[in-house]
């Protein structure tokens, strides 16, 4: 979206379904961290006036709410550091946050701590973050921007540094592929958010490769950076509009939670997934059990690149880092793939585990085997 010129501005659909996102993750996220740590951050580099036109919201009162609830459940603490450079979004986010406050118990308010600063996010949201010591404990950071290359790969790389931090990241291909190629400060605009030119081929790409090439620049961005698991999320609106969520972080469970956050979004938001390895770019309704057309064709193709076979233990992890599926989808679509001859299985050969073979490749020629839950 274009930078907003008013103090708020309409809540559209894709901000609804990133805070239903945010929300579901966060309602996981703290109770698992203040069960195990005596103090947990969360901060976000563009906080904006906390509220939108019509009365919604923003994330850091979302947020807020969600860690009110968690410190009932585990008296630790909590800290949000929340920055804005608009002096005038600052002063409403101000407002918005004491009301916050003001809706829960003083036992609440003296746990959960919230730091406003006004001013450009980079690098005072880092110094912040180091100063209080932040970096040294666990960490989430949403870098909600307006969709342009805003966050700089440095700012990764120095977050990515610590092991418990986690970074959500909006990314709008749209605005390099239209703005940046005939534009010098553009373009380095986008080598700061890179961390070099190597992007830069999009403008060689067929334009219905551009936003796939962007988006897959962009997850090896924060893996260089130091985050070893990343999960993007293809939104697409009713109005066809796309953005990405890159979501980094070094945790198996977060993964995992983050996951099982994205399926329960409300459908009602009109927005919908792509998972970027399905050749077929099926549009995927936000639901719990969906259609898992496309989860198929993923296993299907990763078991015919795998001719020595795979474990159901090596397809779940790689349904968790590689797709927007969840392990649990995986055991299901392995039996629709085996009744449909398109891949074979065989007990045997891996100490009782079901090893997923392609078609016709050394076919199990006993029954299969119940050890690990497959049949």
């Amino acid at each position: 979206m274009a930078v907003p010129t008013e103090v708020t501005w309409l809540r559209d659909p894709h901000t609804a379904a990133k805070h239903d996102l945010l929300k579901k993750y966060l309602e996981a996220w703290a109770p698992i961290l203040l069960s195990r740590h005596e103090m947990a951050t969360y901060a976000e580099g563009f906080s904006g006036p906390g509220v939108y036109k019509a009365g919604e919201p923003g994330s850091p009162v979302i947020a807020h709410g969600v860690f009110a609830g968690a410190l009932h459940r585990h008296p630790k603490r909590l800290r949000m550091f929340l920055m804005e450079k608009d002096a005038r979004r600052v002063e409403e986010l101000r407002r918005q946050m004491v009301r916050a406050q003001e809706r829960q118990t003083g036992y609440v308010n003296q746990r959960l701590s919230v730091h406003i600063d006004e001013g450009e996010f980079h690098p005072a949201l880092l110094q912040r973050l180091r100063t209080s010591g932040a970096l040294g404990q666990p960490l989430f950071v949403l870098l909600d921007s307006y969709g342009g290359p805003d966050i700089p790969y440095s700012l990764l790389k120095d977050l990515a540094a610590h092991d418990r931090v986690e970074v959500m990241v909006t990314f709008v291909p749209g605005f390099l592929t239209r703005f940046a190629e005939k534009h010098e400060g553009r373009r380095q605009q986008g080598d700061i958010a890179f961390g070099g030119q190597e992007w830069q081929a999009v403008f060689k790409k067929p334009s219905t490769e551009k936003f796939a090439f962007l988006r897959d620049q962009y997850r090896d961005c924060l893996h260089r950076a130091g985050f070893t698991h990343t999960l993007h999320f293809e939104m697409v609106d009713e109005g066809g509009r796309l953005l990405y969520l890159i979501f980094g972080t070094k945790n198996d469970k977060g993964l995992e939670k983050m996951k099982d956050a994205m399926w329960n979004v409300d459908p009602n938001h009109g927005v919908r997934y792509r998972d970027p390895k399905d050749p077929d770019q099926q549009q995927l309704d936000l639901e719990w059990d969906p259609d898992t057309a496309a989860l198929r064709r993923i296993l299907h193709d990763h078991v015919v690149d795998s001719p020595e076979g795979v474990t159901i233990a090596e397809l779940q992890r790689f349904t968790l880092l590689e797709t927007v599926y969840r392990p649990a989808q995986v055991i299901r679509s392995i039996r629709q793939l085996r009744d449909a001859k398109a891949v074979d299985t065989d007990t045997a050969r891996v100490s009782g585990k079901t090893l997923v073979l392609p078609p016709r490749a050394n076919p199990s020629s006993s029954p299969p085997a119940e050890q690990d839950g497959l049949w």
